[in-house]
């Protein structure tokens, strides 16, 4: 009689366990949409304006991250040419991550090539995200670094 109460309750309980993960359902912080965005100097004066778009939020099963891909366009540059990192960022596609246990985004401004990159790291809080830049080379390492915000306009 045990062993048919056993083998009737096996079914029940994952059929219990299968239902309450259900209501579980885990979502992430990061939003596709359009964000407006400023890349700053050390102090906060504006070098690079913009509209950045996250078209693509995708898991990456083997590190569970996400992938995040989309465009971005510049609207207004800087005229001091003394910041040799923007001569890279055209606008265009972009590449990164979302690490959302950490509501942490790093993005490659350029990943169509591997040397001489902006590269932008921020923390995501609700529609708003905040951090660094930095431009780096292979030859010298990091050459310039900055601020970086961007707030979700759509």
């Amino acid at each position: 009689m045990k062993i048919i109460i056993r083998f009737l309750l096996l079914p029940v309980l994952v059929l219990l366990y299968s239902c309450s993960s259900s209501n579980n359902v885990k979502t992430v912080d990061l939003k596709k949409g359009d964000y407006s965005y400023v890349i700053s100097d050390s102090i906060g004066t504006s070098l690079v304006e913009g509209v950045i778009k996250i078209d693509a939020i995708k898991k990456d099963e083997v590190t569970v991250n996400y992938r995040i891909s989309g465009t971005y366009t510049i609207t207004k540059m800087t005229e001091d040419t003394s910041y040799t990192g923007f001569s890279t960022m055209r606008g265009g596609e972009y590449s990164g991550f979302y690490i959302d246990s950490l509501k942490m985004l790093s993005i490659n401004t350029n990943p169509k090539i591997a040397d001489a990159n902006v590269f932008i790291n921020a923390k995501v809080n609700g529609n708003e995200m905040k951090g660094g830049w930095s431009f780096s080379t292979f030859r010298s390492g990091l050459k310039e670094a900055g601020l970086f915000t961007a707030n979700k306009i759509k």
